[in-house]
């Protein structure tokens, strides 16, 4: 009778384990084809108000406008690289705040133009570097590229987009409306 009981209890635990790697296995499968299909700019676009960043985004050579055919989704940039679990969290964050502001804020009282000053809040050195991971490399052969990034190099303290201020979206400033400042 006790070798039925324990026979019962490991075909149990086993069972238990199985659920739980399938469980496991379809959450993760379900979070990874969630992530993919909300990072690129088909459903960033979905927002009204993301249309004009969308726009320029298309016309620039991070965005597919380039002999390569290569683009850039919206996460590349504007997530950090630094861990998984930073990128989701900073994913799940940075997309419930877009839906609150969507739903929630006057969008025309936003000023983008000034947004744009503080580009360094939006976009991560990790994301550039995950695709410019030889720009040390890549300077060293030329000596005005090199001199013009050596305090990076040196210091991270700046961010790539203070100097490369309108990397990922050409003429941003065109696209995007202009705040009416009404004088008293």
């Amino acid at each position: 009778m006790k070798h039925g009981k324990e026979k019962l209890s490991k075909m149990a635990l086993f069972i238990i384990i199985l659920i739980g790697v399938g469980i496991g296995s379809i959450g993760s499968f379900t979070t990874a084809v969630m992530v993919e299909k909300t990072s690129g700019d088909n459903f960033c676009s979905v927002c009204h108000t993301m249309k004009p960043m969308t726009e320029s985004y298309l016309t620039d050579i991070h965005g597919g406008n380039n002999d390569k055919g290569l683009k850039v989704k919206c996460v590349e940039c504007h997530l950090p690289h630094h861990s998984l679990m930073g990128y989701l969290v900073e994913k799940a964050k940075t997309g419930t705040h877009d839906v609150w502001a969507e739903l929630t804020y006057d969008k025309s009282k936003i000023d983008w133009q000034e947004k744009r000053k503080r580009a360094k809040d939006f976009v991560y050195d990790s994301g550039c570097l995950h695709c410019h991971s030889n720009l040390k490399d890549a300077t060293m052969g030329n000596p005005k590229s090199f001199i013009a990034h050596k305090a990076y190099f040196l210091n991270k303290d700046k961010k790539c987009v203070e100097c490369h201020t309108h990397v990922g979206h050409h003429n941003l400033g065109n696209y995007i409306p202009k705040i009416e400042t009404k004088e008293k």
